[in-house]
């Protein structure tokens, strides 16, 4: 009774909406499946360290203020969040994020993530489905590979890639249409493509029309008509999307990107490795950073690609266009011009061939394809695949390049499923009715053993410490807002992330981001802060930093956990020790967390003692700079002084040549040596760390407080060491890891607070209080001399200074930060961020649009 019932609502229903739902469904129930099994612990790398808090931005301020969403001071020092908007967060698909509290945003990631994955499978599934004659099954095993493939298991963390990948099969379809003279959505999707992420809808459309376009030309009667016809699709597309497209254009070209490349005729690795890559579970974290492509699509797959070779069906010319496309693409993934190619002519940093998704999605077109001409495999075919596999075995078990992800477990699954797909090519495929039942379950079986193995290679934070920092962060930056309404930066001696200040809703100076302004990292670098290609975070900063850079507030642990169970405390990551945040005034403690309040912080607008604007900074050299940046604000003083300490040696010899070079006398005993020295006021001291020191060779304490400092790009830094510590003697001890160590360079430094404060009061007259409304900063009405205004906000053109409602012209100060010139007398301030290129970019979209729509009714397009 109960199977008449189920038969009965599936002939109701429908085979085709069933599989359809199948093809959504199966793999997004899969992926969310295996984590839901790991608690639901998703963030992992940049989808913890980074897109996280973005999306945490996003999705407090899309209704709340979008104007934050437009410009932002949460993104380092401030800037343009339009380029980030484009990268990271036009996806429809982050609606989602809407229902769930922020608390619960990683459990919302996960549900978005699926579903990106379960809407590639569906796209996919409809638009094979209509291409190819097979049968469902193998239609559905094809969509559920792609959907699954070797590319979305390694860069799931890379949401906003995604959506590209499910508009792909839609840009086939188009194009497939247009070469048959059908009206086709090529407008649409080339928008969307573009809209969702600019940078995998770059390579999207390149794909498009370099590659699968013009292997169809080769073949197509009336190409010139085709090719003019797609040129214009895709021009009204991209000129649709001009609204994000043209504000990223110009960030990128406004030094968003500052990285050099070299265009050298090599190849990054033997293309004969990537064979490894067909391996289950071929996946670690080392591939992450810096390993080959992901290309897995399943051992059937695979085999059923490259049979096409001997496909009679096949003309001589199409088997030319498809090999010389499949060959292309290949050589694409290591031949270092066409990487670059791919890559908008960049190297990517971590994350190797970010378009690989488009040879795993060629691939199983070729495969489909195969099948859909060639109804039964005929001898050469199956030959070549039992050569094919026998190879594949052969090289996987020699491993003859020792490659650390080929894991004894994923050869053995990788062998089983090479017979199993061998089994199906040479007997059953054509020769069985449940040909398409045993290839689906040997696809979804191979494809979800890939994923766990290689999920299971990486580790993944915990969801609930994630709770924990911006409940209590969120906390403290609230009651920050409620008593203070004016225009300040805070900062933490802890942090998650460099992205913190996205999800605590605060203003800081750390930032990570793709779409970084180079000259804001310049600078930040320069005043010693540490900093790599991308980001840059709040350590190395000083009581002079900041206070220029207005920090008036600073958040510190609470390490009284006073009613704090063990389970609600919340782990305190690459903390921050400052001994001079002892002078820093506590104004409120919560449970976890104390506020601070840095009474000589300046307010983000200040008048210079001097009308100097050139500062002369030199590379990798923080003492110097900020000497240089007080001075050039006509301050007197010198604020760094040499102070000299005593050496305690542990089982160590010095270098004749170089009394800061040490090596271990017995390298079987711990070693160790000490600087000490006793502080003669209660001034800061600061240890100049060697741009050479690594934490890895050699852990840092200070009087037995430990500092593990992350390393980054090589740099001097600062390390407070001591604040009113008059007459108490400092140590400072670095154990040795290695043999050796390297401390050349090392310095420590008295810092004249008196001078400091002196000179800090000078620049606060007169005292700026500032207000901020969306895009909007005014002051209060006040008097000042004719003088140097200098703000700690990025320049840009876009920031519009009115005094007295009367246009102000702007300049740089230290080639970076946004100054103007008063004249004497009264002033009232107010500066307007105007954001042009938005303005731009919406009117070339609005345009688009009508004329469009105009050609369209006139039926000329």
């Amino acid at each position: 009774m109960y199977m008449s019932k189920i038969k009965r609502f599936f002939q109701k229903f429908g085979l085709k909406q069933l599989y359809a739902c199948l093809a959504f469904a199966l793999p997004a129930l899969i992926f969310a499946g295996y984590f839901l099994s790991k608690k639901g612990n998703i963030l992992t790398v940049d989808l913890g360290q980074q897109y996280v808090d973005f999306l945490a931005y996003y999705q407090q301020n899309l209704f709340k203020d979008p104007s934050k969403l437009i410009y932002s001071f949460a993104s380092g020092l401030g800037g343009s969040m339009l380029g980030t908007d484009s990268y990271y967060l036009l996806s429809p698909f982050n609606l989602l994020l809407l229902f769930f509290p922020q608390k619960f945003l990683p459990q919302g990631i996960l549900l978005v993530i699926s579903c990106k994955i379960g809407a590639i499978g569906l796209s996919a599934y409809l638009v094979w489905g209509k291409k190819y004659q097979l049968a469902k099954e193998y239609v559905l095993a094809a969509s559920f590979a792609f959907a699954l493939c070797g590319f979305v298991v390694a860069n799931n963390l890379n949401l906003m890639w995604l959506d590209s990948l499910a508009l792909l099969p839609w840009l086939q379809e188009a194009i497939d249409r247009l070469l048959s003279g059908e009206k086709n959505h090529l407008v649409l999707i080339t928008f969307l493509l573009w809209l969702t992420n600019f940078y995998t809808g770059y390579m999207t459309l390149l794909f498009g029309l370099l590659l699968y376009l013009l292997v169809g030309l080769a073949t197509n009667r009336e190409p010139k008509k085709r090719f003019w016809a797609y040129f214009k699709g895709s021009f009204f597309g991209s000129c649709l999307a001009g609204v994000s497209l043209w504000p990223t254009f110009l960030e990128l070209l406004a030094g968003k990107t500052d990285a050099d490349v070299s265009w050298k005729l090599n190849f990054q690795f033997p293309p004969y490795q990537l064979i490894a890559k067909f391996i289950d579970g071929a996946y670690s974290f080392h591939e992450m950073s810096d390993g080959l492509p992901n290309i897995f699509i399943s051992s059937c797959f695979t085999l059923l690609a490259l049979l096409f070779i001997f496909n009679s069906q096949f003309s001589k010319r199409e088997k030319l266009a498809r090999g010389l496309l499949l060959t292309f693409l290949v050589l694409s993934l290591s031949f270092t011009p066409l990487v670059l190619i791919w890559h908008l002519g960049q190297f990517p940093v971590w994350y190797p061939a970010r378009f690989s998704f488009l040879v795993s999605f060629y691939a199983l077109n070729l495969a489909l394809e195969n099948m859909d001409r060639e109804p039964v495999f005929n001898l050469k075919q199956k030959v070549l695949a039992a050569l094919l596999g026998a190879s594949v075995s052969i090289y996987l078990s020699i491993n003859p390049d020792k490659l650390e992800f080929i894991r004894q477990d994923g050869q053995v699954a990788t062998g089983l499923f090479l017979l199993a797909s061998l089994l199906f090519i040479l007997f059953i495929y054509g020769q069985h009715y449940l040909a398409g039942h045993y290839a689906l379950l040997l696809v979804v079986s191979e494809v979800t053993v890939n994923l766990i193995f290689s999920l299971n290679a990486i580790s993944y934070q915990e969801n609930k410490n994630y709770a924990k920092f911006e409940a209590n962060v969120n906390q403290a930056t609230s009651y920050l807002a409620k008593t203070d309404s004016s225009l300040y930066r805070t900062e933490k001696s802890f942090s998650r992330s460099d992205d913190d200040p996205f999800t605590g809703n605060y203003y800081g100076i750390t930032t990570f981001n793709s779409i970084s302004n180079s000259s804001t990292s310049n600078l930040l670098s320069r005043l010693g802060y540490v900093h790599n290609s991308n980001s840059y975070t709040n350590q190395g900063g000083t009581l002079l930093t900041d206070a220029c850079l207005g920090v008036k507030y600073y958040l510190e642990p609470n390490y009284s956990y006073d009613g704090v169970s063990a389970a609600q405390r919340m782990p305190y990551d690459n903390l921050n020790h400052r001994a001079d945040l002892n002078s820093y005034y506590p104004i409120k403690q919560f449970k976890q967390i104390s506020i601070l309040k840095n009474k000589q912080a300046l307010p983000l607008i200040f008048a210079s003692q001097s009308g100097q604007k050139k500062v002369k900074f030199l590379d990798n050299d923080p003492v110097h700079n900020q000497q240089k940046l007080w001075e050039s604000l006509g301050l007197s003083g010198q604020l760094f002084k040499k102070v000299k300490s005593e050496i305690k040696l542990t089982n160590l010899k010095v270098n004749q040549s170089n009394p800061l070079v040490f090596k271990k006398a017995n390298s079987a005993k711990p070693a160790s040596v000490t600087f000490s020295l006793t502080p003669k006021s209660n001034d800061s001291y600061y240890l100049q760390l060697p741009d050479g020191f690594d934490f890895k060779n050699a852990s840092l304490s200070v009087n037995d407080i430990f500092y593990n400092y992350e390393s980054r790009d090589g740099q001097i830094r600062l390390v407070n060491i001591a604040n009113q510590n008059k007459k108490s003697k400092i140590k400072v001890t670095f154990n040795l890891t290695n043999s050796t160590l390297d401390l050349t360079g090392l310095i420590f430094w008295h810092f004249n607070n008196s001078a400091f404060k002196a000179g800090i009061k000078q620049l606060k007259a007169p005292e700026l209080k500032l207000k901020q409304t969306g895009l909007q900063i005014s002051s209060q009405t006040f008097k000042s001399q004719k003088k140097l205004w200098i703000t700690t906000i990025p320049y840009s053109k876009n920031w519009l200074v009115y005094d007295n409602g009367k246009r102000v012209k702007t300049s740089k100060y230290a080639a970076s930060l946004l100054a103007f010139n008063l004249k004497g007398g009264k002033h009232q301030l107010t500066l307007v961020y105007f954001p042009v290129s938005l303005i731009a970019g919406s009117l070339i979209s609005l345009v688009t649009l009508a004329v469009y729509l105009l050609l369209k009714k006139e039926q000329r397009i």
